[in-house]
């Protein structure tokens, strides 16, 4: 892990890069003026504020550095994997075992649980019954290990397997043949290698969704993954130019949800990443503050579904506008309606307070969310955070 001195180093050097191409490409409306909408201004932002905007890129690439997952953290869990797959093929000869979620997506943070994916047939589980049956036949050889304790056999939607790695420290989840998981697992890991800005922005805003108590699904708030894709969303179709493409409209052999497991996704793939850079050379902060302005004021919760799949018209992505926004979003209606058709159920739109697609099933990672009154705070959320933004003040100021 990086110190904190040379953090700074680096993101200055990176951010005085990123200022010569902007000086070489953007009109001089100042650090913010290219990318608000209408409401937030380079009045707003202007000349006065860079050191205000300077200071937040620092604060947002501090705090990536200082929590990413280390190296030696990752090697851990690689080598707890391996040792679990022994153990496991002893039971189940052929099942394969997947790491999924934020410790091999790059999101990961230095206590990131591992989250696991063990696959044990090409066909469809039921999960409430077969997944958790073949948990309780894996208990007893996992609970044989002495590397392992704290066991909980979680019968839930998708049953789960809870304990933890005394060696490593590590807190385990397991599942059987939740296979989505390792697919858009595999399709966040190339996002976050598109552009060095993803991964700080995605550590750090699910760090500002903590502090205001709207990130916890199991609480009826947002997950970690619809967080992320709320920030991959935006950075298609919320920013001009887009600082990330669709890979799944680019690359559709590749983000392929038909693919049969356990086809190994790799997650070091090499996709031709000079061909896939943005012109888009916003700072940290920049690109912060627009992800809290496109959700306080540009997206209407009501009438769009958030979606990284739905590829709009060129014309529709080439402008900030509200107008420009309803052109790029996917209707919500349309939304609930492929959901459904894909879960073989009718899905009132009631009853989606919140749609966010997922990119392979096309269903609400945000079904978790019923309540109106955390509707209400998601939204309030970003309000109070780009009313703090505006008047320049400390994030910090929202919750401490």
């Amino acid at each position: 892990m990086s110190s904190p001195s040379a953090s700074s180093n680096e993101l200055k050097t990176i951010v005085s890069n990123n200022k010569r191409r902007r000086d070489e490409t953007l009109s001089p409306l100042g650090s913010a003026g290219p990318f608000f909408a209408s409401s937030l201004t380079s009045s707003s932002f202007g000349l006065s504020s860079s050191l205000y905007m300077e200071n937040l890129s620092m604060e947002i690439w501090k705090f990536y550095t200082s929590t990413k997952q280390s190296t030696l953290n990752y090697t851990k869990k690689l080598h707890l994997r391996n040792a679990l797959h022994m153990v496991i093929s002893g039971v189940f000869e052929n099942a394969g075992l997947f790491i999924v979620g934020s410790s091999i997506n790059g999101f990961g943070s230095h206590n990131s649980d591992m989250d696991m994916c063990l696959l044990v047939t090409s066909r469809n589980l039921h999960q409430k019954n077969e997944a958790t049956f073949i948990l309780s036949q894996l208990l007893p050889s996992l609970k044989k290990c002495r590397f392992l304790h704290n066991f909980r056999l979680i019968r839930a939607k998708i049953p789960i397997i809870k304990f933890h790695d005394r060696h490593s420290s590590v807190d385990c989840d397991l599942n059987v043949n939740n296979v989505i998981g390792v697919y858009n697992t595999h399709l966040l890991a190339m996002y976050a290698k598109v552009d060095w800005r993803v991964r700080p922005l995605g550590i750090f805003i699910k760090y500002w969704a903590q502090c205001l108590d709207i990130h916890d699904a199991q609480r009826g708030r947002l997950s970690t993954y619809s967080l992320l894709l709320m920030l991959i969303h935006y950075l298609q179709v919320g920013c001009s130019p887009p600082v990330l493409p669709n890979l799944q409209e680019k690359f559709p052999k590749l983000f392929n949800y038909n693919i049969s497991l356990p086809y190994k996704l790799d997650m070091c793939y090499q996709l031709p990443w000079n061909e896939l850079q943005s012109n888009n050379s916003l700072h940290l902060s920049e690109l912060f503050i627009g992800f809290i302005d496109y959700y306080a004021n540009r997206f209407d919760f009501n009438k769009w579904a958030i979606s990284i799949r739905y590829t709009p018209s060129s014309s529709s992505s080439s402008s900030t506008s509200s107008s420009s926004t309803a052109t790029a979003c996917l209707l919500k209606t349309v939304a609930i309606k492929h959901s459904s058709m894909n879960a073989n159920i009718v899905m009132p739109i009631r009853n989606c307070k919140i749609f966010i697609e997922e990119p392979f099933t096309q269903t609400n990672t945000a079904r978790s969310i019923h309540s109106d009154n955390i509707v209400l705070s998601i939204k309030n959320a970003f309000i109070n955070t780009y009313t703090v933004l505006c008047l320049q003040q400390p994030l910090e100021s929202l919750w401490s």
